[in-house]
């Protein structure tokens, strides 16, 4: 055998002897990044499409998510049997797909189809395709190792034979190798072959977007789910930070409290100390329900200005005008942006999460115009007075002789709420949670004037004890109503 051709030969063998990158799984990632691991098992990115062995797939997912604590069963006439995947159930809601592996849909009979978890509801989904014609191809952003199909007419070689299934994958779920590539000739030499390792906005815009110009899309009034890299873009976040100096990725954002790992990792004071010291607003809310308000929706809208999803725009837009003329799109499909490509979110979605409008539509709080909003909000870090005296010679002015206190905060396991009275009335002290719903009356009865006393156990008015996180502590007298926030830690 000449030289060349021997050459050749070895060459070739070495290449067949070498196998392809291929994908290993993420429990092979665990030997030597068993934090990391344990974090992502309990994020939601391994949930985003579950397979499912003719049983409920409780044991699938993480004990404090939402499926587990509300196991229901497919729609009206399936049983596990007839499902094949289930899209969701980590959190907000659930989509099934039948036993072909299409997605369920209502169709002309207009079937409720889908589940929402915030509030028990089934929905319609997709009135206008009939069942077993839907087909899943979204498996780019809820599976690891998503191949499309080339020929959407082609269905052999889908995923389980499934002819619903418009492609393969390799894992359902979001799992390591989706984000950090193929990981076989790590594990073979894990010193010498590197992993990706992409900290970049970028990289999970991959999946949070929804539009190829990186617009921001809406409908019914809403953003739409899934685009926080959309609205990055067209914040004042996108000159920094961004999705990784804000989140930590193996993490859960939505039960931070409870899964493992920290989700949110910065906190707005850190980079913005002055707005923070300077906030004129009393007490509540926080600054991501005004600057994240939930102007964005998965599952449910709470009402008219509250979606189930924060928004990441931050800016807001202080004029006294409502999202359908400051916010939207006259056709309502997309958000407005100025010519720097700067999106804001308006008062109504920033102050009607804990307010009312003049409709009564809102929060539990008190009844507030745009006008009047934005009086307050034009210069709310700054030096303004607040809203109950946004000016006006003619308004009475406020008796600042009323005190409320609360201690130690954070707390655990009990809250001492103090309150100094000018003189004596009636008072009401109660316990809100961060969406401005009222858990806990603390009094409510004829108190005299000066120094009172309760104590909050972190109970509701039932005796169960609640989720640490965010609480108000609102006091009403007479005089004028004070706003508290405390935290209440594990």
């Amino acid at each position: 055998m000449k030289t060349h051709q021997l050459l050749l030969l070895l060459a070739l063998t070495s290449f067949l002897a070498t196998p392809l990158m291929a994908y290993v799984g993420s429990d092979a990632c665990q030997t030597c990044h068993a934090p990391k691991y344990e974090q992502w098992l309990e994020s939601g990115h391994p949930y985003k499409l579950t397979k499912i062995l003719g049983e409920a797939p409780i044991d699938q997912f993480p004990v404090f998510s939402q499926y587990p604590n509300d196991p229901v069963d497919p729609p009206v006439g399936l049983t596990w049997d007839d499902i094949t995947y289930t899209i969701g159930g980590y959190g907000w809601k659930m989509r099934w797909m039948d036993s072909e592996g299409y997605i369920v849909t209502s169709g002309a009979a207009a079937d409720l189809v889908q589940y929402n978890f915030e509030n028990d509801s089934w929905v319609t989904y997709h009135t206008g395709d009939e069942p077993g014609t839907k087909p899943y191809n979204c498996g780019g952003c809820h599976t690891t190792g998503w191949v499309a199909n080339p020929d959407p007419t082609d269905l052999t070689g889908n995923q389980d034979g499934l002819p619903g299934i418009h492609g393969t994958f390799e894992y359902g779920g979001i799992h390591c190798e989706q984000c950090h590539g193929e990981g076989d000739d790590h594990i073979g030499d894990p010193f010498n072959v590197d992993m990706i390792v992409d900290t970049s906005s970028a990289a999970c815009g991959e999946c949070h977007t929804r539009d190829a110009e990186n617009r921001i899309a809406a409908s019914g009034g809403f953003i739409k789910h899934h685009e926080q890299y959309d609205e990055w873009l067209h914040s004042p976040h996108v000159n920094g930070p961004g999705c990784n100096d804000c989140h930590d990725p193996h993490a859960s954002v939505k039960f931070d409290d409870e899964a493992a790992g920290d989700g949110n990792l910065l906190s707005c004071e850190g980079c913005h100390p002055d707005q923070a010291e300077n906030n004129e607003h009393n007490g509540m809310p926080t600054c991501t329900d005004c600057h994240m308000a939930k102007a964005s929706k998965t599952a449910v809208a709470f009402s008219p200005f509250q979606g189930d999803i924060a928004t990441h725009i931050f800016a807001i837009n202080t004029a006294p005008v409502g999202k359908t003329e400051g916010m939207f799109t006259e056709d309502g499909s997309l958000v407005i942006t100025d010519a720097e490509g700067q999106a804001k979110v308006t008062l109504d979605f920033a102050c009607y999460g804990c307010h009312q409008d003049e409709n009564g539509d809102g929060g539990t709080f008190s009844m507030r115009t745009l006008e009047e909003l934005s009086a307050y909000a034009i210069n709310i870090h700054g030096t303004s007075v607040g809203i109950e005296n946004p000016g006006d010679d003619d308004t009475p002015s406020i008796d600042r002789t009323v005190q409320l206190s609360a201690a130690p905060n954070p707390f655990n396991p009990a809250l001492e709420v103090k309150a100094v009275l000018a003189r004596t009335g009636h008072v009401r002290a109660s316990v809100h949670d961060a969406r401005g719903r009222e858990v806990r009356v603390l009094h409510n009865g004829e108190t005299n004037a000066g120094e009172s006393r309760w104590v909050w156990d972190g109970r509701d008015a039932t005796g169960r004890k609640l989720a640490s996180g965010v609480y108000l502590i609102r006091l009403v007298t007479p005089e004028r109503e004070l706003n508290k926030t405390v935290t209440m830690v594990k």
